[in-house]
């Protein structure tokens, strides 16, 4: 072998080598081309999957927010959520397991036969809705949709009721139908089911069955959140909203999420129930009275406020303002609106004054009109009337501004002690927020300054100072309660599944917002108010009513030419035991009528009379020693029936009938109502303030519907006296044409 054949050789060695490990590397790049798309194709179909099937977080059930029905006891749905639906249906492809193929879900045959009859039916079904189509739109919208790229979960109808559910299950493609014989009877029975086509989102929407009915306070959903609300929905969301669970879902469109399977990880606890404290009855008849009263008068806006005394639990809250001729509950002014009160808050400024011993009622103070020394415009009562001097007790009762602003002048007029008028007055009428359990916004009271002579002067008598109606009345309110003041409240009780949870009682701010003293000086003003100053319209009633009327100038309207004014009415009743206050605010009204007296009170009595027919029962209350009916103080209810019926009166009424005062084991200590011989009265053709007077003095419990005079009686006249309740129908007697 010469040497061109070995350098051959070695080239061809050297060759075959250097592409043995061309092949080598190349077998490894390529096992690991292979490892690496296997395990990327793995990790992509997983993202894939996680992409498309989560484990995901779903809201709880919203609880209910109920009123109790004062005579039946029965829940009164306010709020609940319904169950909606949001319809989805499945136009795209998926791959047949047993071929691997991809397959249309709804075959073509079946597609193109069942389309038309499915939109004729969804086109009848749903032409009501605002984004309704016909049945040839429905056939575009869907044959466009079946070509597209997102067409896994094509929307069908949004917001459909669960009856519109069930209905839809019966329309071609969507549902299918199950035959099945009854064995019993032999028929056969055809049950719809939704198609393996057609996806459903459940969703909850807030319903109100006695809406508009106090809706600022029961709460409305606010704009931009599916989830958020205010008034009591809001203020108690952290019960009603419940606790979330958590499953796994389906993504089938953009932002849209179906249940995966029914196996959930968590199961969401349902929100507990909330019991407000407010009364539907009351509450309609604070409505339509407030309403009756803005419309006749053309006012601007105005509220209403009834609430227990002992417990501070609001029975009825409204608030309406004018909006292009109509009014709205729009905003609530009760408790969100804040303005300087007018005469009503004389009252703090007396109690203070003879709370500190500074003054007396039986002092001696000017009327008419007044100049004070350093203030920028004189002092003038209503009319310019001058009364001549008169006592600060009539004063009050007559709402004299002069007459306050002279007591103030004189032991606060000084510039050295000006500026501690306000300082006094702070230690009476809190200025704070009351902390409301409803959401929605409460402003904090103000009051400015005292050292400007004009300023002190006028806020004795309601300026430079503000508040809300709800502030103002919870100061009245205290009043009533024997000084002391409590916390309004607007729910009684949290229930689950009818059984309660938590109870809310009553809630003290202050024990006592004064000397006892005061505070009967106070309540004999407040009832002169009523029986003979500026609140004589309520005067007259059988159970009496205690109160302050309060006018405050907003302003001169160039327009109508005319001041405009803010008239109110706070106070309680009845006036010797009180069991309800109530404050009435009517802004900017543009009759003839202008005062609180004149304007707001009138929707204070009819509050109280409806209240006191309905709700308190006054014939067991103060009639034994007029009666000369027996009393034994301390015994036992059968040691006291003896006695009584061994002096010849019957008293075999039922236990309802007595009024328990106190029980310690088996004594009691109570004043008796017997009930009297008298028979049912002829109450047809009397107004309901009479029938009801009337009525309630013979111990018998009331209730009446509709307006007017009695026309109807439920129990007939001469019938025997129980404890049923008689139910009296109103009607307004019919104009003749002649």
């Amino acid at each position: 072998m010469n040497n061109t054949d070995i350098d051959r050789n070695k080239r061809i060695a050297k060759l075959g080598f250097i592409l043995f490990v061309v092949t080598v590397i190349l077998i490894v790049i390529l096992i690991r081309v292979l490892i690496l798309q296997i395990a990327y194709h793995d990790r992509e179909l997983k993202k894939q999957q996680e992409r498309i099937v989560q484990e995901r977080t779903y809201e709880a059930k919203r609880g209910n927010i109920y009123s109790v029905d004062y005579d039946t006891g029965e829940y009164l749905m306010l709020a609940t959520d319904l169950p909606i639906y949001d319809l989805y249906i499945d136009l795209g492809k998926q791959k047949n397991k047993s071929t691997g193929q991809s397959e249309w879900v709804i075959h073509d045959t079946v597609f193109n036969k069942q389309l038309k009859p499915m939109c004729d039916s969804l086109a009848a079904a749903f032409a009501y809705k605002k984004d309704a189509k016909t049945s040839k739109q429905y056939q575009d919208y869907f044959k466009t949709k079946r070509v597209q790229k997102n067409n896994r979960g094509v929307p069908v109808v949004r917001d459909i009721s669960y009856e519109e559910l069930q209905r839809i299950k019966t329309f071609p493609i969507i549902g299918s139908a199950k035959k099945k014989k009854n064995k019993a009877t032999g028929d056969t029975i055809t049950t719809y089911r939704l198609s393996h086509r057609v996806h459903i989102v459940e969703k909850g929407k807030r319903t109100y069955p006695y809406y508009p009915l106090a809706r600022r306070t029961i709460g409305i959903k606010l704009k931009g959140c599916d989830t958020c609300y205010n008034g009591i929905d809001g203020g108690f969301d952290k019960y009603l909203r419940g606790e979330k669970g958590s499953r796994l879902e389906r993504k089938i469109n953009p932002g849209v999420w179906v249940p995966y399977d029914k196996d959930e990880k968590i199961t969401a606890r349902n929100g507990l129930d909330v019991v407000t404290s407010i009364d539907v009855s009351l509450q309609e008849l604070a409505e339509n009275s407030l309403m009756n009263c803005l419309q006749t008068n053309q006012a601007e806006s105005g509220c209403v406020i009834l609430m227990e005394v002992e417990t501070g639990f609001v029975r009825a809250i409204a608030s309406f303002s004018e909006i292009e001729g109509e009014y709205y509950e729009n905003n609530n002014i009760a408790i969100s609106s804040s303005f300087e009160p007018g005469s009503t808050f004389k009252t703090v400024t007396a109690m203070m004054m003879l709370d500190k011993g500074l003054v007396s009622l039986s002092d001696s103070v000017p009327t008419g009109v007044k100049h004070f020394p350093g203030s920028a415009k004189p002092v003038e009562d209503v009319g310019k009337v001058n009364r001549g001097n008169v006592t600060f007790e009539r004063a009050l009762e007559i709402s004299s501004n002069v007459g306050i602003s002279q007591l103030v002048y004189d032991h606060y007029g000084s510039a050295a002690k000006r500026k501690m008028f306000k300082e006094d007055l702070m230690q009476y009428f809190r200025y704070e927020k009351l902390n409301l359990d409803i959401d929605v916004h409460e402003p904090k009271p103000i009051i400015r300054s005292s050292e400007n002579p004009t300023d002190l002067l006028r806020m004795s008598f309601g300026y430079v100072t503000q508040m809300t109606p709800l502030q103002m009345l919870t100061f009245y309110n205290a009043i009533a309660n024997n000084g002391k003041m409590v916390k309004p409240q607007f729910v009684t009780e949290l229930m689950r599944d009818g059984i309660v949870e938590k109870r809310f009682e009553p809630i003290v701010i202050v024990d006592s917002i004064c000397k006892s003293t005061t505070r009967e000086d106070i309540h004999k003003v407040l009832k002169g108010v009523v029986n003979n100053g500026t609140g004589r319209r309520l005067s007259g009633t059988s159970y009496g009513i205690a109160g302050k009327s309060g006018t405050s100038e907003m302003g001169y309207d160039t327009k109508e030419k005319m001041i405009q004014h803010r008239a109110s009415f706070v106070g309680y009743f009845p006036a010797d035991e009180p069991k309800y206050s109530c404050i009435v605010v009517i802004s900017k009204p543009k009759g003839a009528r202008t005062h609180g007296g004149d304007l707001a009170a009138p929707v204070f009595r009819d509050l109280s009379d409806r209240v006191v027919g309905t709700r308190i029962n006054l014939s067991r209350v103060g009639e034994s020693a007029e009666k000369k009916i027996p009393i034994m103080k301390y015994g036992n209810r059968d040691s006291y029936v003896a006695f009584c019926n061994a002096l010849g009166y019957n008293v075999s009424a039922p236990a309802s009938k007595w009024l328990k005062v106190k029980e310690v084991d088996s004594t009691l200590v109570f004043t008796p109502y017997f009930p009297q011989k008298d028979v049912v009265p002829n109450v047809i053709g009397l107004t309901i303030r009479d029938a009801i007077y009337m009525l309630e003095n013979i111990g018998m419990r009331v209730r009446f519907n509709g307006k007017g005079k009695v026309v109807k009686q439920s129990i007939a006249p001469g019938s025997a006296i129980s404890d049923e309740v008689i139910v009296l129908e109103l009607a307004v007697p019919e104009t003749k044409i002649q």
